[in-house]
């Protein structure tokens, strides 16, 4: 890593440098996904240059005679959704650049997909309690409980489960683990409360 006028750089992935026989030199730059912007720029504090997108090819010492005024140029990579990326150069000549880069998706968008994973599984195992196929709900919200052990919408649904399969000690566990989760989860209080009662057991949760 690279700190440059105190903007941090990281060189990407799969990055190398191969002597050229020939007297031009190329940038060549690939990337997953493709159709990234290309950005060029002599240092931190200029505007960057659009200088096309990948896949990309270009003479070297074109490209930096057209835009690079220092002893060093940034190349920065940018699509919507996805994560910049930056990498500090130093002049070269007669030396051939090949970039092959893959993108992380935005922390945010992966958020939202992550969310909208779990309302889909949610809801199938919905279906399957319908469906009172509670062997299966049960195994996919064992899964989710992995991975989404703090949502307190899985262990009521886990409880709901367990109380459809007549489970009536695991349904109050659950029950009250959902209601520990989020106090403002009032179906799994009622449920909790309900279920105290038919069994004749208390607590302070």
């Amino acid at each position: 890593m690279k700190v440059y006028n105190g903007l941090l750089f990281v060189f990407l992935i799969c990055f190398s440098l191969m002597k050229s026989d020939a007297l031009a030199a190329d940038i060549k730059i690939e990337s997953q996904p493709s159709e990234v912007e290309i950005f060029i720029q002599s240092d931190a504090n200029e505007k960057p240059n659009l200088i096309g997108k990948t896949p990309f090819k270009q003479d070297l010492d074109q490209l930096i005679a057209s835009y690079v005024k220092s002893n060093s140029f940034i190349i920065s990579m940018k699509k919507k959704g996805y994560e910049n990326y930056n990498v500090l150069f130093t002049k070269t000549s007669s030396v051939d650049v090949n970039l092959t880069v893959n993108l992380k998706v935005d922390p945010k968008i992966s958020k939202i997909i992550d969310h909208d994973n779990l309302m889909m599984a949610l809801f199938n195992v919905q279906k399957l309690i319908r469906g009172r196929n509670i062997t299966d709900a049960i195994k996919q919200l064992d899964e989710l409980e992995k991975k989404y052990k703090d949502f307190s919408i899985v262990a009521e649904l886990k409880a709901t489960a367990y109380y459809m399969n007549k489970d009536v000690e695991n349904a109050l566990a659950y029950y009250r683990r959902a209601f520990a989760l989020n106090s403002g989860n009032i179906d799994a209080y009622k449920m909790k409360v309900y279920l105290e009662k038919k069994l004749g057991v208390f607590s302070d949760i």
